[in-house]
């Protein structure tokens, strides 16, 4: 369950809320808040569906006259639909961490499901992820996977990046300030950082590591596979490092000189085993000799 949402700063003085607010007083910007709370905890993926507009305004403790709130919130285009087939407008794009709070779940039972029992049973136990995984290793993976993303429901929609509550950027030193204004020097440049708990294969990262395999005739490789090492291998190493897709990238275009495929036949018959020789000492090389000591 998602313990935050995320209100954008420009939400006060947009036009939908100064409508809202024209509409129904001041209060009702509160009430919007409280209804985007609630969501972020409940429905994570925004999807109102089945609830009236009474469930919505209970939600919202919305105390005014009943079905007003709701109507001022459809007039406004906040909520989109009808009633019991209410979502909230663009929500995955305004709360992505909120609603990728499933497919972050699903994604971890699929993998505990892979280390005890495999990956086919994995995706038996958690079919909502396998459906996400099994399409990005089809026949043209990046085309059905950018597709999949767009027409499955909104609760396994792929987690985002950076999280929620970003950790504040350092205050900079006093040799990069100059008087009131921070100097365009090292202040400015990126710094290292340890792999971040939410770094998750997004969507991009499955078509990032599919179209480079395909190209070089390997879709045997999993991504699901190689990004679970990739994770391990990092976080056993705790090396901090300044991008961290540009290693992923490394990682997955490394894989194909890691995973070399077995090879199913040689032209000249099964390859001959080289080995040192054995029991040199004990040959009896007298043995074949003629008298005047040819062979």
């Amino acid at each position: 369950m998602a313990t935050d949402a995320r209100l954008s700063t420009g939400l006060p003085a947009h036009p939908k809320t100064k409508k809202l607010i024209r509409r129904l007083g001041q209060v009702s910007g509160w009430n919007l808040v409280c209804l985007f709370l609630w969501a972020a905890a409940n429905r994570p993926d925004g999807n109102l569906c089945g609830m009236t507009a009474e469930d919505i305004e209970l939600a919202a403790d919305w105390a005014g006259d009943e079905g007003a709130f709701v109507d001022a919130l459809v007039a406004v285009r906040f909520l989109d639909g009808v009633e019991n087939e209410y979502v909230i407008h663009d929500w995955a794009e305004h709360n992505p961490w909120a609603a990728g709070t499933e497919a972050r779940s699903a994604k971890a039972r699929w993998n505990a499901a892979k280390r005890h029992h495999g990956a086919a049973e994995a995706d038996r136990l958690v079919p909502e992820y396998a459906a996400i995984r099994n399409a990005a290793s089809s026949a043209d993976s990046t085309e059905n996977y950018a597709s999949s993303m767009q027409v499955l429901d909104c609760s396994i929609a792929p987690s985002p990046s950076p999280s929620p509550s970003p950790s504040p950027s350092p205050s900079p030193s006093p040799s990069e300030v100059i008087g009131d204004q921070q100097a365009d020097t090292p202040s400015k440049a990126k710094r290292k950082t340890r792999l971040p708990a939410d770094f998750d294969l997004t969507a991009e990262r499955i078509i990032a590591a599919a179209q480079y395999w395909k190209t070089k005739n390997r879709p045997d490789l999993d991504p699901a596979d190689e990004f679970e090492k990739f994770i391990a291998h990092h976080q056993s190493r705790g090396e901090p490092m300044l991008d961290w897709d540009a290693c992923w990238k490394t990682w997955y275009c490394n894989a194909i000189k890691f995973n070399r495929p077995q090879l199913t036949a040689v032209a000249n018959g099964p390859p001959r085993q080289v080995g040192h020789a054995r029991d040199f000492k004990t040959v009896d090389y007298s043995q074949g000799v003629d008298a005047d000591g040819r062979f």
